[in-house]
C-alpha cells in the first residue's frame, strides 16, 4: 500500500497539533516517538496528524496499539485496524498483548500494564518518548473526578502536556476537532463499547455530569476548565518552587524538623507531603499529610502509620520516618575484651576497649560520654556489649542506683532508639551505657594506676 504524502497543517486540529509539536514541551528533531494508538477516534486522529506533520520537524514517529485481552477477538480487529492504519500512513508498527487478571481495580491496573506495555515497546524501537491522544474533553473530566474526590491543587491541575517521558499533544483540541479531522480525511475509528458502561464513574462524568454542565451553566465548559487547570498547574508550580527552597533547611534524610508546623499551611503541607514521598511510589493522603503536621505542632502523640509502609514519629525537635508499620526488635549481645572491638550487626555503632596501659599524669575522665575510662586494675569480667534488658540498673556516682530506663527516658533517649543503645556490662553489672551515662563500678579515682578507655563510634 502506497503511503499517503505527508500534509501541511490546514484544519483545526492539525493547527492545534502543530503548536503542541513546536512548543517547548515537543520532541526535538532526530528524536523518535512512540505514538499509543487504541484504534478509537482521539488515537486515531493523534497517529494520522503526526505522520502528517513530523516529516518536517525531522522526528520519527512510531505506532504502538496495547490488547489488554478484556475484550476477547475485537481487541485482535482493532489491532489489525490499527496496523492497517500505520502501513497507510507509512508508520512502523508495532503491539503487545498484556493479562490483567479480573478482580477489583482492574480498569486501574489495565491502565498499568497499558503503559508498561508501551514503556516496553519503546524501547523495543528506540524510542525516546511515549505520545498519548488525550484531549481538552479528557482534561476536563479529570478535573472533574479529582475534584469530585477532593484533590488539591496540584491534582486540579490535571494532566500536562509532558511528563517524564509521557507527550500529550492534544490537550488543547476538543472531541469536537477531532471528529471533523477524522470525517475530513475519510478515516474510520474503532468505537470501544466499554465507554458507555455507566457502572465506571469516568464515564458518568463524560456522558452525564459533563453535558449538564455545559447545557445548563457553560457552554464552554471544557476550554473553561481546561484554562482553570492550566493555572491551578501554574501556580502549584510556583507554591512547588517555594516549598522547595523552605523544606532545604526543614528536612533532611528521614528527619523533617518540627518548625514545619509553623510554616504557612500552604507551603508545610507540601513540604510534609514531598518529605513522606521520598523513596516510596504510594503518594500520602491530605488526611497523611494532616496528622503528620499535626504531630510536628504537638497536637498528636505517637506514631502515625503513612504509605510505604513506614510510620513517622517525633523525637525531641525532629520528625522521623522509618520503615514498617512498627520497630523491628534488634537486640544485641557481642563478647568484647580489652584490645578488642565489638560491632552491632545492625550497623549501628561500633565499640572499642583499648588495652590495659598506664594512666597518665593529670588523665581525668572524659566530658564526652561516648569515651569512658575503666580502672583496668578493677574492672570485672567477661565483658560484653549487649542492648538494653529489662530490670537493668545503672550505679550513678554521687547518686545511687537508677533504673537504666529512667536514665534513658531523662537522657531523651527515643523510645525506639533505645534498643540500639550499646551496654557495656559484667554479668549482671551495668558500666557504662555508651553515648548516655557512666556507671560508678571501675571509675577512676586517686589510686587507679592503669585504664583501659572506651569509645563508641558510629558503624560504617
Amino acid at each position: 500500500m502506497t503511503p499517503m504524502a505527508p500534509q501541511r497543517p490546514v484544519g483545526v486540529l492539525e493547527r492545534k497539533l502543530a503548536a503542541a509539536l513546536d512548543g517547548p514541551a515537543a520532541p526535538r528533531a532526530e528524536e523518535h516517538l512512540l505514538a499509543a494508538v487504541s484504534g478509537g477516534p482521539d488515537s486515531t486522529a493523534l497517529l494520522a496528524g503526526l505522520a502528517a506533520l513530523a516529516p518536517a520537524r525531522g522526528f520519527r514517529v512510531t505506532a504502538a496499539y496495547v490488547d489488554h485481552g478484556l475484550r476477547g477477538t475485537e481487541g485482535a480487529a482493532e489491532c489489525a485496524r490499527v496496523a492497517a492504519l500505520a502501513g497507510q500512513l507509512g508508520v512502523p508498527f508495532v503491539s503487545r498483548t498484556v493479562a490483567v487478571p479480573p478482580g477489583t481495580g482492574r480498569e486501574a491496573r489495565a491502565r498499568h500494564a497499558r503503559y508498561a506495555a508501551l514503556a516496553d515497546m519503546a524501547a523495543e524501537v528506540g524510542a525516546g518518548r511515549i505520545a498519548t491522544g488525550h484531549t481538552q474533553d479528557d482534561q476536563a473530566e479529570t478535573l472533574v473526578f479529582r475534584l469530585l474526590r477532593g484533590a488539591g491543587r496540584r491534582g486540579l491541575g490535571g494532566m500536562r502536556s509532558a511528563r517524564g517521558r509521557l507527550f500529550r499533544p492534544m490537550l488543547d483540541i476538543t472531541r469536537t476537532d477531532v471528529r471533523r479531522f477524522l470525517a475530513d480525511r475519510g478515516l474510520g475509528f474503532a468505537v470501544d463499547r466499554t465507554n458507555a458502561d455507566l457502572a465506571l464513574a469516568r464515564n458518568r462524568i463524560r456522558r452525564l455530569v459533563l453535558p449538564f454542565l455545559a447545557a445548563e451553566f457553560n457552554p464552554r465548559l471544557g476550554a473553561s476548565l481546561a484554562t482553570l487547570a492550566l493555572r491551578l498547574r501554574d501556580e502549584d508550580d510556583f507554591l512547588a518552587a517555594a516549598a522547595a527552597a523552605r523544606a532545604a533547611g526543614l528536612a533532611s534524610g528521614d528527619r523533617l524538623h518540627v518548625d514545619v508546623a509553623a510554616e504557612p499551611p500552604a507551603l508545610a503541607r507540601r513540604i510534609v507531603r514531598a518529605w513522606l514521598e521520598r523513596g516510596t511510589r504510594r503518594n500520602p493522603s491530605a488526611p497523611h499529610v494532616e496528622r503528620v503536621l499535626a504531630l510536628a505542632a504537638g497536637r498528636k502523640r505517637g506514631a502515625l502509620a503513612v504509605p510505604g509502609p513506614a510510620r513517622v514519629l517525633r523525637e525531641g525537635e525532629y520528625l522521623v520516618r522509618r520503615p514498617g508499620r512498627a520497630p523491628t526488635p534488634r537486640t544485641v549481645s557481642v563478647p568484647i575484651a580489652p584490645g578488642a572491638t565489638a560491632v552491632d550487626p545492625a550497623g549501628r555503632w561500633r565499640l572499642s576497649l583499648s588495652v590495659a596501659r598506664p594512666r597518665r599524669a593529670g588523665e581525668a575522665p572524659s566530658t564526652d560520654l561516648r569515651h569512658a575510662l575503666f580502672d583496668a586494675d578493677v574492672l570485672p569480667g567477661p565483658l560484653v556489649v549487649r542492648s538494653p534488658a529489662p530490670g537493668d540498673r545503672l550505679r550513678v556516682p554521687g547518686v545511687g542506683t537508677r533504673k537504666l530506663q529512667d536514665v534513658l527516658v531523662d537522657a531523651k533517649v527515643p523510645r525506639e532508639a533505645r534498643p540500639g543503645i550499646a551496654v557495656l556490662a559484667a554479668g549482671g553489672e551495668v558500666l557504662w551505657a555508651a553515648g548516655v551515662a557512666r556507671g560508678a563500678c571501675a571509675a577512676i579515682d586517686t589510686a587507679t594506676r592503669h585504664v583501659i578507655e572506651g569509645v563508641l563510634e558510629p558503624a560504617g
